[in-house]
């Protein structure tokens, strides 16, 4: 499929746009730089250990913004740790109600769907 990149439009603590941020469909989370995360993003009290693609666990900071992602809104959680490579995760995919055809390797918009029992 090759590699898919979006622009991605953040609201936190500004407003800022990335462009051609990679989208990992086997990452859990969006990703950020420590740094960035900061300066951008509105903070909260949790961490979490992630592992990732080498093998390494790390702990990460959960941050909270607004993602816009082609036209759709919504909150996102954001982990961020020292040296992390942006990333845009499935969690954040599937809160905008997109996905990645592995077709075409773009980026389409679904449905939100919801089970009531």
């Amino acid at each position: 499929m090759g590699h898919v990149f979006v622009s991605v439009r953040f609201r936190g603590r500004d407003e800022f746009t990335m462009e051609k941020v990679p989208v990992d469909t086997s990452a859990s989370f969006t990703v950020m730089p420590l740094e960035l995360a900061r300066e951008h993003f509105v903070e909260t009290p949790f961490e979490a250990e992630v592992r990732l693609g080498d093998g390494r666990v790390v702990r990460a900071k959960v941050f909270i913004a607004e993602a816009e992602i082609e036209g759709r809104r919504g909150p996102v959680r954001i982990l961020a740790f020292s040296g992390a490579i942006p990333v845009i995760g499935v969690d954040t995919l599937e809160t905008l109600g997109l996905r990645v055809d592995p077709v075409t390797g773009k980026i389409e918009k679904t449905e939100y769907y919801m089970l009531f029992v």
